[in-house]
């Protein structure tokens, strides 16, 4: 189980820094020009986020918050959300290959900052 786990580090810890980096890196305009995804897609992200943010999370747990997200995830997104749902899977599997994987990291990094910015995770005050 330990081994496990070590080969999960690398990938869940760039889930973890990508969440934190678009949290950390918006400016004024903090939403985009896409349409806002729906509701479901929203609530799905928010749910992986806030389980990922307070406690450790079996890769069976990344499994089905990743696939929630991936069946829910507006047209734009949707490709790279299936690539992090299917990593997921292929880490579970034993699949190293999904680690430090640069189009893992690049869809990671798309599906946060779609949900990031657009779901209203991260919306600016008045006057700030």
């Amino acid at each position: 189980m330990i081994r496990r786990w070590s080969t999960a580090v690398p990938l869940l810890l760039l889930v973890v820094v990508a969440l934190g980096t678009t949290a950390c890196s918006q400016k004024d305009d903090t939403q985009s020009k896409l349409p806002r995804p729906s509701r479901a897609f929203c609530a799905a992200a928010a749910r992986y986020d806030a389980a990922v943010s307070s406690k450790k999370v079996s890769l069976a747990q990344h499994v089905r918050f990743t696939h929630a997200i991936a069946k829910t995830a507006p047209a734009d997104a949707r490709r790279d959300a299936t690539v992090v749902w299917h990593s997921f899977e292929k880490l579970r599997a034993g699949d190293r290959s999904v680690v430090d994987n640069p189009r893992v990291k690049a869809a990671i990094e798309h599906v946060n900052r779609r949900a990031g910015q657009d779901c209203g995770w991260y919306r600016r005050k008045e006057g700030l």
